[in-house]
């Protein structure tokens, strides 16, 4: 199985979850999140984004992608269904007042926190894959002199 298999064998089962909670714990009615079709493309663009960063040769990333992906899911599943509102079972309580959520937004957060951790650690164990700055710079500049590429890219302002 390949890494965007990893990664949607942890999304469906997960995003499969958030759905059954949102249809089977009652909603309050102040607890529905209005989304638009903005924020749904934002999000699928983002689901076909995590399927290009699942196929980064780590093992923990296809799994991290995945979680977020559970989070994107279900929230853009259940507006798309649900006239573009989201419902937010879960609530707890705060100091002076209410957090209502659902099982996806926690799944966001944490794929959110896994990713960065996991591809920080990818990145600093293969650091030596990463261009030098002088590279990089002849690279932005379109030039072979480092030098005169730097001032390019500076002087461009």
């Amino acid at each position: 199985m390949g890494r965007v298999g990893i990664m949607l064998c942890v999304a469906l089962p997960l995003a499969a979850a958030d759905l059954l909670v949102k249809a089977s714990i009652p909603t309050e009615p102040w607890a529905y999140h209005e989304r638009s079709l903005g924020w749904l493309a934002l999000s699928l663009g983002l689901f076909a984004a995590l399927i290009a960063i699942s196929r980064i040769p780590s093992a923990l990333v296809a799994p991290a992608a995945g979680l977020l992906a559970a989070g994107l899911l279900g929230n853009s599943s259940s507006a798309a269904w649900n006239s573009m509102e989201v419902p937010n079972p879960l609530i707890a309580g705060v100091d002076r007042g209410l957090i209502a959520f659902n099982p996806a937004d926690v799944f966001v957060l944490a794929g959110i926190l896994a990713l960065t951790i996991v591809i920080g650690i990818w990145l600093i164990r293969n650091r030596e894959l990463i261009p030098p700055r002088d590279e990089c710079g002849r690279a932005v500049a379109g030039h072979s002199d480092a030098s005169s590429s730097r001032e390019t890219v500076f002087d461009e302002r």
